[in-house]
């Protein structure tokens, strides 16, 4: 009498007794059976042609890591540099871990944003960093430390940013990298980026790309305008009120100040005193 089995028995059966035909192994077993000599067309590899620390009867130590691992070229240019390291170079090497560690801190997180909705997310991120931030339909604005401020740590329906001023945002000002974070802001009208050193011709571009549709008041007293600066100000269509640092003698930046004002009659354009917003 034929047995029958069933789809599933069946199919455990087969699978048991299968080969398994994967060559991939754990770390643990690779370091158990050591390192296979090396071969070139099924013939060893000559002793000649092997790396010095790798030629049996060769002395290494813990430092040969950095010959038998490819270090970055930013280890190899730091060792270089030993013999002539001196107080200044240190202090720049300094200076430039703490940009890129800045740079680090002001960067967009997707998480923040999925965890806390855009609107609650930049309050986080720019009260965190010592600027204030006004809700809309609420008169007192929201600043302070990390231990004063007492903001949801979930997405709260009714957090609706209307007005940043990062005039008091640390490390001299926010950064391109930092602005991403206004992105999402369907309700803001109101930024404040006075003296903070950062603002370049990019970083106006990303506002008018991300909030020139709401943005109606800007204060970028201490920047240096160019032409290229004037050019990204004039595609914020909703800007109303501007607020700059005197352009001095460049001719180039009063005719781009001159052409904006005539194609947008309605904006105003104020020329900041002691370069301090008003």
């Amino acid at each position: 009498m034929a047995l029958s089995l069933q789809p599933k028995t069946l199919f455990r059966c087969i699978f048991i007794h299968s080969r398994n035909y994967c060559e991939s192994k754990s770390i643990y077993e690779k370091h158990e059976e050591g390192r296979k000599p090396r071969t070139v067309h099924g013939k060893p590899y000559p002793e000649w042609r092997k790396p010095w620390i790798q030629r049996d009867g060769e002395w290494s130590s813990k430092l040969s890591i950095f010959v038998e691992k490819s270090p970055s070229m930013n280890i190899l240019h730091a060792m270089h540099e030993l013999p002539n390291l001196n107080m200044q170079k240190i202090k720049n090497w300094w200076a430039e871990m703490r940009t890129i560690q800045e740079i680090e801190n002001q960067k967009y997180l997707p998480e923040r944003i999925a965890s806390l909705g855009s609107n609650l997310a930049a309050v986080h991120f720019f009260t965190y960093r010592g600027a204030a931030v006004k809700l809309k339909n609420s008169e007192p604005w929201i600043l302070g430390d990390v231990t004063s401020l007492n903001l949801p740590d979930h997405f709260v329906d009714g957090y609706f940013v209307e007005a940043v001023d990062c005039t008091n945002f640390h490390h001299n000002g926010i950064r391109y990298e930092g602005l991403k974070n206004l992105s999402g802001l369907n309700y803001l009208k109101w930024l404040c980026l006075c003296n903070n050193k950062h603002i370049d011709v990019w970083c106006l571009d990303r506002i008018a790309g991300q909030n020139g549709r709401t943005l109606e008041f800007l204060d970028i007293t201490g920047h240096q305008l160019s032409v290229g600066s004037v050019i990204a100000l004039s595609r914020m269509s909703a800007l109303k009120f501007l607020i700059i640092s005197d352009p001095g003698e460049n001719v180039e930046v009063q005719t781009a100040l001159s052409i904006l004002e005539e194609e947008k009659p309605e904006l105003i354009v104020k020329i900041a005193e002691d370069q301090q917003s008003l």
